[in-house]
């Protein structure tokens, strides 16, 4: 069932970046420059694309043929869970409702979109998930939060020494400004264990 941290996520884009394609997720009701970008294959891309633009194949791909085994056995998608991350691999669940009850099953996370895109189902993430993958995309690259002005206003004048954990958290920003994605995921694990030792 649905996680008590978890919200609902939206596709904000599907593109392809320095480092390959990627679906872009971010909460529904948030209006900031905050998403989770999560790298996925070129046919997994063609999937979700397809769907969202509302192409339907000549013969069914594997996702729609999935759509028509859930429906032929008289269940259906509730919704589907971005649930957790381990280093960089994302993990996810689709929740299906049968006669028989409900069923999770574990799932690749591009899978999921795809199969959630088609069932017409909402996409949830979990809190963190989110917490530990989001990244920051703003206007002409400018960095979102106070902190990071701050780190690259303290880096710029060298006014004084900045701390191994804010000279990562610049890197990162810089890195993701440049849609270095596969050094911003680099950094942030490294972010990630300097801030569990203190």
């Amino acid at each position: 069932m649905l996680p008590e941290n978890a919200f609902e996520v939206t596709i904000s884009d599907v593109s392809i970046t320095n480092v390959g394609f990627a679906i872009f997720l971010k909460p529904t009701t948030d209006e900031s420059a905050r998403v989770v970008p999560i790298f996925i294959g070129p046919l997994e891309t063609y999937s979700i694309s397809s769907a969202l633009d509302g192409v339907t194949p000549p013969r069914p791909n594997s996702h729609d043929l999935m759509i028509q085994m859930v429906r032929e056995l008289e269940a259906r998608i509730l919704h589907v869970v971005i649930n957790d991350i381990i280093g960089n691999v994302f993990y996810a669940r689709i929740v299906i409702q049968s006669e028989d009850g409900i069923v999770e099953l574990d799932a690749r996370p591009s899978d999921s979109v795809a199969l959630a895109i088609r069932a017409r189902c909402p996409i949830y993430m979990n809190e963190k998930v989110y917490k530990e993958a989001a990244v920051t995309i703003g206007e002409e690259g400018k960095a979102e939060s106070a902190e990071e002005s701050l780190v690259e206003e303290e880096s710029e004048s060298e006014a004084e020494p900045v701390s191994e954990l804010d000279r990562l958290k610049a890197m990162l920003q810089r890195a993701v400004e440049a849609e270095n994605f596969e050094e911003a995921a680099r950094l942030r694990d490294q972010i990630r264990n300097l801030s569990s030792e203190n």
